[in-house]
């Protein structure tokens, strides 16, 4: 449709008005709204609109305000789904990528690949994040996420996709510069975290260990790298804690053989192929059997090739911890039963610890053996302690209330902190071996023996070492005020009939069992126990 404006004056312009006006054309209905618009009918052959100024100026600055809020708008839908986008892909915690954006990255970097550059996963955790969260509350736990995050991302390579996977698991992926090893990155990230974080007015302190996955041509598949890391990750926790190790196909056999461990430990509470041996804990001033610890044996191959305390962290994690400490128990009641009087040490597991069924059972399998609850002793180590203080606190009062007796076990190997002890109330403290490595040669060494030995004794404590193996350490302890020895210059871990061989040969003491001690005579060559094979 043509529109012509004609001037009443000459009969018509016959031409086309401006293009300018032309496209007000455009808005003819709105003039029709506007009040300064008149319409005048003509004759047929002239149509003369008459318009007025002020209405042309206010439908554009109308129409000029519109198309701005009209543009404003589209921006703003823009920036909303921008941000939306942004939200779906980010933690809304430390800002990093979230898993499902980390698995993309996951999926697009290992799809298109880079011929000139290697691939790198990294997969890391912190350690003791939970106590943080139990001890300092959830909200200092979430500004350490945050610290944890803007500390690890300054080291990383400019372009890596950094991402919080969840809780307080973390993973990396970039390419590997020319110059450096996959290591390097590792190991800074260890040393980042381990520096204190100051957090609303305390010092934090948390450390890591860092799995990483290395890109193989041969895989293309990048979740699969992500399970390397994580593999990695867990071969340290599982041995040194506090570091870095690169997959390789030595940790895939031992997920295979931790997959046949638990196949075969499954068949082995069936059936009879585990065992308890005994090893003796005696007096350091008589040398007189005061109790024996139980330790985990499998009778044949492949368990009898596995370190107990492998067995025993492949039974945590595969959720079969809870089977086999109720077969040790029950076990150990019936060794109890079988001596008499002897106490029978029984480790367990932070997991089954945590059990709120856990004394109850313990309780049960007392009256149900008819046995005496200061025979049984619980061995638990420092981390059961620190992860739930409150919850460990009440457990440990309330065994003790029943009777039986509460060892620390391993103290060294964990927090070492001589201060958490004044709010356990625990009949013994056993030091870890690994005070004594240092004794013969540095006598800052002994220092700190014997100020752990005073400390435990302050408050109550009888204080064991493990570990002994000469008898110049046991002479040395002596001397040093320790109540208790075990070791294999003590005595092997040995079957039932031989510990009550021992027992005849070198007599029984009551050091722990109602806080008495009865004093057998001086220790002499003649009557201390030399290394114990079969007595």
């Amino acid at each position: 449709m043509k529109i012509r404006l004609t001037d009443t004056s000459n009969g018509g312009y016959g031409r086309w008005f401006n293009p300018f006006i032309a496209v007000m054309g455009s808005c003819i209905i709105l003039l029709f709204l506007c009040a300064g618009t008149l319409l005048n009918l003509m004759p047929a052959s002239k149509i003369t609109p008459l318009l007025s100024i002020p209405c042309i100026i206010g439908v554009l600055i109308w129409g000029g305000i519109t198309h701005r809020q009209q543009k404003q708008q589209l921006v703003d839908m823009a920036a909303e789904k921008e941000k939306l986008h942004h939200r779906m892909q980010h933690d809304n915690l430390t800002g990093l990528l979230n898993r499902e954006a980390f698995n993309r990255s996951l999926d697009d970097l290992t799809s298109t690949g880079d011929a000139g550059h290697t691939i790198i996963t990294l997969f890391f955790d912190l350690d003791r994040f939970k106590d943080v969260n139990d001890t300092l509350g959830h909200k200092v736990g979430d500004l350490l996420l945050i610290e944890v995050a803007r500390r690890v991302e300054k080291l990383l390579p400019h372009g890596t996709a950094f991402a919080r996977l969840g809780g307080d698991e973390f993973a990396a992926l970039f390419m590997l510069e020319d110059d450096k090893t996959p290591e390097v990155y590792g190991q800074r990230i260890v040393t980042a975290i381990g520096q204190p974080f100051p957090i609303e007015g305390k010092i934090v302190s948390v450390g890591t260990s860092v799995g990483i996955a290395v890109g193989d041509p041969a895989v293309d598949d990048g979740h699969e790298l992500l399970r390397r890391a994580d593999v990695a990750m867990y071969e340290v926790k599982g041995t040194t804690r506090g570091g870095c190790r690169v997959f390789d196909d030595l940790l895939d056999g031992r997920q295979v053989r931790d997959s046949l461990i638990r196949v075969e430990l499954g068949k082995s509470l069936i059936g009879e192929d585990l065992s308890l041996h005994y090893q003796p804990l005696v007096s350091a001033r008589t040398g007189m059997l005061s109790s024996v610890e139980a330790l985990l044996r499998a009778k044949s191959r492949p368990l009898s090739d596995i370190p107990p305390g492998t067995i025993v962290q492949i039974a945590e994690n595969s959720g079969q911890i809870t089977p086999l400490t109720e077969w040790t128990l029950d076990t150990a009641m019936t060794a109890i039963t079988r001596l008499g009087d002897v106490p029978v040490a029984v480790n367990i597991s932070p997991v089954y610890f945590r059990n709120p069924e856990f004394i109850h059972r313990i309780f049960d399998k007392l009256l149900s053996a008819q046995v005496k609850p200061d025979l049984l002793t619980i061995e638990v180590t420092e981390g059961v302690l620190i992860s739930e203080m409150d919850v460990a606190r009440k457990a440990i009062a309330r065994l003790r209330e029943i009777g039986v007796n509460v060892f620390l076990d391993d103290f060294g190997t964990g927090y070492s902190s001589l201060s958490y002890l004044q709010y356990f109330e625990l009949d013994a403290l056993k030091l870890d071996r690994s005070f004594l490595r240092d004794v013969g040669d540095k006598r800052r060494a002994t220092q700190i023996i014997r100020s752990i030995i005073d400390f435990g004794h302050s408050l109550g404590m009888k204080v064991v070492m493990e570990g002994v193996e000469s008898d110049w350490q046991v002479r040395l302890l002596q001397l040093l005020g320790c109540d208790l020895l075990q070791g294999y210059q003590i005595g092997t871990p040995m079957m039932l009939e031989d510990i009550e061989a021992f027992r005849v040969h070198n007599g029984l003491t009551a050091e722990i069992r109602n806080g008495s001690e009865t004093t057998m005579g001086e220790v002499t060559e003649g009557n201390f126990p030399h290394r114990i094979g079969a007595v």
